[in-house]
Order: C-alpha cells, then structure tokens, then sequence
C-alpha cells in the first residue's frame, strides 16, 4: 500500500470509529461496525491498532499533542516573553507585572489562547464526548480527562509546559487552587461545551456566534476575577491575623 494511502487509511479508521465511539459510546461498538464504516476489512484495523482500546489510547494521545501544543505557544508568547522583558516576575502565591499595561496584555492574550481552546475542543466535540461518556460510566478510559490534566499541569521537569517557564523563573510552581482552577473552571467547561454543543444549540436556538461569545463571556468574567492591581493571584489569599 502507497504511504499516502496507508495514512489515509489509518485517519479513516479514527474518523470512523469516532464517530461511533460517540453516538454508540466505547463498550457498545465493535470492530465489525467500525471496519464497515471506514469500507475496510477488520483485520486491516488490527494491522494498525492492537485493539480498540490502543484505537482509543491513540485518539486520546492526538489530543493531548494537539492541547499541549496550543498551551506551549501560549507559554512562550506570552509568559516567557513578559518574563525576559522584566514585565512578569512569578511569585509562588502570585504573578507580579511590571504595571497596568504588562495586565492587560497578559489578559488579552490568556483571552486569545482561551478562544484557540475553544475552537480546538468544538472541533473535537466528537472524541471530547467520548471522553466525557467514559468519564461518566467509569468505563476502561474514565480517567482520560484527569489524563489530560496531568499532561498540562504535571509539577516535574518531564512537563515541558512546566519546564519552560520554570527555566524562565525558578519560583514557579503549580499551586493547588491553581490546579483545581484549571481542572474545574478551564478544562471541565471546555469539554461539557463541546459535548453539549449540538444540543444546547438546538434547544436554546441560539447561533454559533451568539453561543460562542456567551461562553467566552463567563470565562472571562470568571478569570478577571483572580486580578487585583497589577497582580494575578494563584493561590488563596491568607486573611491578615
């Protein structure tokens, strides 16, 4: 088989069995119903994926390669950047900016970077619902989502999002309001959207734009809260004695 048609063949399989993943969810499809799908032979599954479960482990990891890399151009044209030009200093509670101006660019930007996300986690509305199904049934892939997580928020040099801004500044560190923050109020909203999209679209009858921009709209209301002055909180404040 050409290469051309080989990846081509491999891309139909995950298209397909996305698909049915999603309507179907994981357990309920077999191997028989994706091979129909993707107009191939089921022993042509198994020559590119041990089982369905490597079918799925291997969606997931394209995901994940695809969120780390929107949150490594996020880090370094944004955090590393402000950090070189003396504009951002990381404290371990807080993220201290030069002034007003240095804010409002970081917040323009974390708005921009949570926009990417957004378009990211609608164009995989399909494999995010997977997720969020297998989350719920505590199916053989439950803990994808927390997964995900760790790949972004690991505290270790293996992170390479961690590493980076920490060579930038030695006093960062991931805090657990932080981590939760991310998890419950970032991550866990981006997903429900994308899995409700369709359905919330269609019984509330709004359009793609309006729908979109309300989301936005309470995430930014949500993150703006963390700012005082010229400072971004990451940790709880501790209440003066």
């Amino acid at each position: 088989m050409h290469p051309r048609e080989n990846g081509a063949t491999k891309e139909k399989i995950i298209e397909m069995s996305t698909e049915l993943f999603s309507k179907k969810g994981f357990d309920s499809t077999r191997i028989e119903e994706i091979a129909k799908a993707a107009g191939v032979n089921k022993a042509l599954i198994y020559y590119y994926f041990k089982s369905k479960e490597d079918l799925l482990d291997q969606i997931v990891h394209s995901l994940m390669d695809k969120a780390a890399s929107l949150a490594m151009d996020f880090v370094h044209f944004n955090i590393v950047q402000l950090i070189d030009e003396g504009r951002l200093e990381i404290a371990r509670d807080r993220l201290r900016f030069k002034d007003k101006a240095a804010v409002d660019q970081f917040v323009k930007n974390s708005q921009l970077y949570y926009q990417r996300l957004l378009d990211f986690v609608l164009e995989y509305k399909s494999i995010f619902r997977i997720l969020m199904l297998e989350s719920l049934k505590h199916g053989k892939h439950h803990k994808s989502i927390f997964h995900l997580l760790d790949h972004l928020s690991k505290d270790d040099e293996a992170n390479p999002i961690f590493r980076t801004i920490a060579e930038a500044d030695r006093d960062f560190t991931y805090s657990e309001e932080m981590v939760l923050f991310r998890f419950f109020f970032t991550t866990v909203p981006l997903i429900t959207f994308a899995a409700y999209y369709d359905d919330y679209k269609e019984i509330s009858g709004l359009s793609d734009s309006r729908l979109r921009d309300l989301f936005l709209w309470a995430f930014q209301t949500t993150f703006t809260s963390f700012i005082s002055g010229n400072e971004i909180w990451l940790k709880q404040k501790e209440e003066p004695r």
